[in-house]
């Protein structure tokens, strides 16, 4: 089935936070001079990222249809290397976490819907037509199809964004029009039936491409956050390196489990070894973040004003972990026969996981 395809592989990547001297602002909203205390994000707004369809890549005459490759450089060129390089990462990841919503809304999807070319609901599948699938505005699209052709060059990901760009398109835009359909259901389902048609028709195309185009992200992102997170404990910063470091074990967790192939159908058959070593020290970095938030002068060190800015998140992420070892340790198989991912699952500490991701971005970033 479709809808399984990508269980195990389709969480959200952290992002790093790369303060690039010099960059500021500048890397955010070329427009502006404004100074800004980080330069990159966790894949949401403000990560870093200026315009590449305003200001990168584009003569400032949208329209001059005679504009030169050299005007265009030119435009380029007003980024430092290293500026050009935080926008294209921001954008590029920013496509992975937009990737992971899409592989979402195609699981909910055919809990509903059959798997087959010929549009048919599920009988007593229990969920409305469009449960849980929300719309993804597909202009990323364009803006990173425009980066595939600057500098620096990314390899393999500038190829996989621009085989991935048309059947991506079709299915965010596809999922934003289910997402606001009141009629799907008319004329003998006919809109339904559309967009049936045009989810079935680039499917098969998509996934393997979203696999790739994930696995790539992932180790450039593995590499950055490595040398970020040792960037800010050398300079003190605590509060952000502890809170990173946190996501980087959950991520390592993950990992480890789908390593070994197990998933929530299996869970059982997960072998605890390197997972509890990874719980103990995951405690340990959760224990250190709380100390650091505690220190005032940690906080105004660090342009913090909330001495809880995750309200417990990292407690919870780790309350998440204890309950899937528990599960594991009981050898009891998951009752998995209602909707969302229970506690004690592997689903239940990745969502947690994303919400501590999508924490640090509002707090670190935006």
């Amino acid at each position: 089935m479709k809808k399984q395809l990508f269980t195990k592989t389709a969480v959200l990547l952290l992002l790093l936070t790369l303060a690039l001297s010099g960059c500021g602002k500048k890397a955010d909203t070329p427009s502006s001079g404004n100074a800004d205390n980080s330069g990159t994000t966790n894949g949401t707004e403000n990560s870093g990222k200026s315009d590449p369809g305003q200001d990168v890549g584009t003569s400032d005459d949208a329209e001059d249809e005679d504009a030169s490759p050299e005007d265009e450089n030119s435009a380029e060129s007003e980024y430092t290397p290293e500026e050009m390089d935080l926008i294209k990462y921001n954008y590029y990841v920013d496509l992975n976490n937009d990737i992971v919503e899409i592989l979402d809304s195609i699981g909910y999807y055919f809990w509903v819907v059959e798997d087959a070319e010929e549009f048919a609901l599920i009988p007593d599948s229990g969920y409305t037509y469009g449960y849980q699938i929300y719309g993804v505005n597909s202009d990323i699209i364009d803006d990173c199809l425009q980066l595939a052709d600057m500098e620096p060059d990314y390899g393999e990901l500038d190829s996989l964004v621009k085989e991935i760009a048309e059947p991506l398109r079709i299915l965010m835009d596809t999922f934003l029009e289910i997402n606001g359909s009141y009629d799907y259901a008319d004329n003998q389902y006919q809109k339904a039936k559309e967009y049936h048609a045009a989810i079935y028709g680039v499917i098969d195309t998509f996934l393997p491409l979203g696999e790739q185009y994930m696995d790539s992200i992932s180790a450039l992102v593995d590499s950055r956050t490595g040398e970020e997170e040792a960037k800010m404990k050398a300079e003190g910063r605590l509060i952000i390196y502890n809170a990173s470091r946190a996501i980087s074990i959950g991520g390592q967790i993950l990992d480890v489990i789908y390593d070994q192939d197990v998933t929530d159908e299996n869970i059982t058959d997960l072998d605890l070894t390197e997972i509890n070593n990874l719980y103990q020290e995951l405690v340990t970095v959760v224990g250190e973040f709380d100390a650091a938030t505690a220190d005032t002068e940690q906080l105004v060190k660090e342009s913090l004003s909330n001495s809880t800015p995750f309200d417990g998140l990292y407690d919870s992420l780790i309350q998440a972990l204890e309950w899937m070892i528990k599960q594991v340790e009981s050898g009891q198989p998951l009752d998995l026969s209602g909707s969302g991912a229970p506690l004690g699952s592997i689903g239940h500490f990745s969502e947690t996981l994303d919400k501590c991701i999508d924490r640090y971005n509002s707090v670190f970033v935006e």
